[in-house]
């Protein structure tokens, strides 16, 4: 039974033939399958119950007269707490080939009547329930029914379409795959009045139509032309397993080193695995192999990271995992148990290791590295650097890296420098790049934006349309208080979410309490703590991003680089402000070691580098607020929605 107050996910398929061949046997199970995932396990209303035994029952018998029964039927379709159930979910082939997916809304409705604001206002817009005047807004006239039996309006059913695919969509990454095939309809199959044909007529969404009881041939024809008679359940399949994950990694740690998680890889990412894991397994002959997996942030490099760290362990291989990142290491080391010992530090490996003593060694958050290890906050040790450690410790060592995630001047290694490097090892040097943007809900939109608009050369922010939509919502504000109520809300909600801040105002004190962040008059935030202090209910540094408490504080690149959250806000200050066409550094603002870095074009780069860490953090929302107003006016200039 559901657990903790939320839907759990709602499946219950069979192919279109079986529903019509055992109805009675399978409404039940349909019954079950609802209870299961309701938060208190409620039966379904009786509306229900008839909708499956009659409307669903209706379009299955349609598919199997068009001999398309191998197409799978998902009923009252749910994979996630904040979706609405789909009515019906069609998952076969195309006649064109590739894969095919439909959401069906179902109704039973037997009439139904205009919009009119004379009968009742209940169920229209804001501004058509305050109007005093008998019109209707452009949206309602079209948008919205008249359904008498409920006695007030209600959406057009091709609406209620729509929103189903942006849910599909939202939740599955397969979607993204053009050839992939997804459309949507109404059917409302008791329909017979002549007077409520006008239903059809409509089409408030384009691309949807809406379907009739005295529209049959049109139905098939719909069917037909979206579905093959191939007995294939490759669609049914995909449709249980490609769901994108709005899971946080770090919540995820333990699950993907023990085997069993909802992250799914893609192409590159398994190529980069399985490539690892061959090598392991399997050691070829000749000069040592090493990997380089690089990919900008959200691309899933630690994803790939920790199941190569998962499946060594379980294959009983002596593995480890280093990083670049303090706080991405201990997180993920805290998500284990048993494990744990499997995360360790640069200077362990260096200094209680011999040479290819271990199977495999990943190195996360390479970019971070310094040129040999860290001694402590300000030195190095003497002796062989941070690469040569890695490669010559471990039979199979790996480096996952973004040079756009390099911040101060010790942090050395680029790619190229990076390979540069084992190349003077005498070692092969195996490159693979992850290219698909995963963090940001899959939003590869939102990934080409932030790049693009760090890099000086900005894209207009266009987040809907209707050939293209878009998962990931992004804002600006005038007011950092506003950004902190939008956040809060979101945090009350029951999702995670952080506020951010470049690096501009002094950290006076480790206790998380200083309102050292101050962009602008009358609000002030603390900067996270450090790690020794014992303030309560305030996280220890490394742990900001994850704790509950960590909303409190303002987080920087050091807390936040390698983690994420489900929104985040993003604090601009007056290091880096836009100006005539440019961003423009303002060295005298930059409170951070960047500042050691001594090229003014080279520290702008590096602060841009910042930036973008903080803004690739969320993976549902991002919210901007600058303290500069012309800076603002750029983002809104750009179409970045206000709150």
């Amino acid at each position: 039974m559901a657990g903790g107050g939320t839907w759990s996910e709602l499946e219950a398929f069979w192919p279109a033939e079986e529903l019509v061949r055992d109805r009675d046997r399978l409404i039940p199970k349909i019954v079950a399958c609802y209870e299961a995932a309701h938060p208190q396990g409620k039966e379904p209303s009786q509306s229900d119950k008839d909708a499956w035994r009659e409307s669903v029952y209706e379009l299955a018998t349609t598919l199997s007269d068009l001999g398309l029964g191998q197409v799978y039927v998902f009923v009252e379709y749910r994979v996630d707490p904040s979706m609405n159930p789909i009515d019906v979910v069609l998952a076969g082939s195309h006649p064109d080939g590739g894969l095919s997916f439909a959401a069906i809304e179902l109704k039973q409705w037997s009439e139904v009547e205009r919009p009119d604001p004379s009968r009742t206002r209940d169920g229209l817009c804001a501004q058509c329930r305050k109007a005093t005047t008998p019109l209707l807004c452009d949206d309602c006239a079209v948008e919205r029914v008249f359904a008498s039996f409920y006695s007030r309006h209600k959406k057009h059913p091709a609406v209620q379409v729509k929103d189903n695919l942006d849910a599909l969509r939202r939740h599955h990454s397969m979607f993204d795959d053009r050839y992939v095939h997804l459309v949507g309809a109404a059917y409302l199959h008791n329909l017979k009045d002549p007077q409520s044909q006008w239903i059809s007529r409509i089409r408030p969404i384009a691309g949807i139509p809406t379907f009739t009881a005295r529209q049959p041939a049109d139905l098939r024809e719909f069917l037909k032309s979206h579905f093959s008679p191939t007995p294939d359940a490759t669609g049914a399949q995909a449709l249980l397993t490609g769901r994108r994950s709005t899971s946080l990694l770090t919540s995820e740690a333990g699950s993907i080193v023990n085997g069993y998680t909802t992250f799914s890889l893609l192409e590159k990412q398994r190529e980069a695995l399985d490539g690892i894991m061959a090598a392991v397994r399997s050691p070829a002959p000749g000069a040592k192999k090493v990997y380089v997996i690089s990919g900008r942030a959200g691309t899933g490099k630690s994803l790939v990271a920790l199941t190569a760290l998962g499946q060594a362990l379980n294959d009983n291989l002596d593995a480890r995992f280093v990083s670049g990142g303090v706080a991405s290491r201990e997180n993920f080391k805290r998500g284990l148990r048993g494990k744990g010992k499997a995360f360790t530090t640069l200077n362990q490996i260096a200094n209680k290791l011999g040479p290819n003593e271990l199977d495999l060694l990943l190195c996360d958050e390479a970019h971070r590295l310094t040129e040999r290890p860290m001694t402590g906050s300000f030195s190095m040790r003497p002796g062989e650097s941070s690469v040569s450690v890695i490669v010559t410790r471990a039979k199979v060592p790996v480096f996952f890296i973004d040079g756009d995630q390099r911040l101060f001047a010790e942090e050395i290694w680029s790619e190229r420098e990076l390979i540069n490097a084992i190349h003077e090892l005498r070692a092969e040097v195996v490159p693979i790049r992850l290219d698909r943007a995963l963090r940001a809900v899959g939003s590869s939109t939102y990934d080409t934006w932030v790049q693009r608009l760090l890099l000086g050369d900005p894209l207009p922010w266009n987040p809907d349309s209707e050939e293209d939509w878009e998962p990931f919502e992004l804002y600006y504000t005038d007011s950092a208080a506003l950004m902190e109520k939008f956040l809060r809300s979101k945090l009350d909600a029951g999702s995670s979410a952080r506020m951010s801040a470049g690096l501009c105002w002094e950290w006076t004190d480790e206790t998380g309490t200083a309102p050292d962040v101050a962009p602008e008059k009358g609000w002030a935030r603390p900067w996270n703590a450090g790690d020794n202090h014992t303030t309560p209910g305030v996280p220890k540094r490394r742990f900001w991003a994850t704790d509950p408490g960590g909303f409190g504080q303002i987080g920087c690149v050091h807390t936040a680089q390698g983690l994420e959250y489900e929104w985040g806000g993003v604090i601009m200050g007056p290091d880096l402000t836009w100006s005539s066409g440019s961003w423009i550094l303002h060295r005298e603002h930059v409170h951070s070691k960047a500042s050691r870095v001594r090229s003014d074009d080279e520290l702008a780069k590096r602060i841009r580098n910042a930036y973008g860490v903080l803004m690739t953090r969320s993976i549902r929302g991002t919210v901007l607020y600058s303290v500069d107003p012309t800076t603002r006016q750029f983002l809104a200039d750009l179409g970045v929605p206000k709150i």
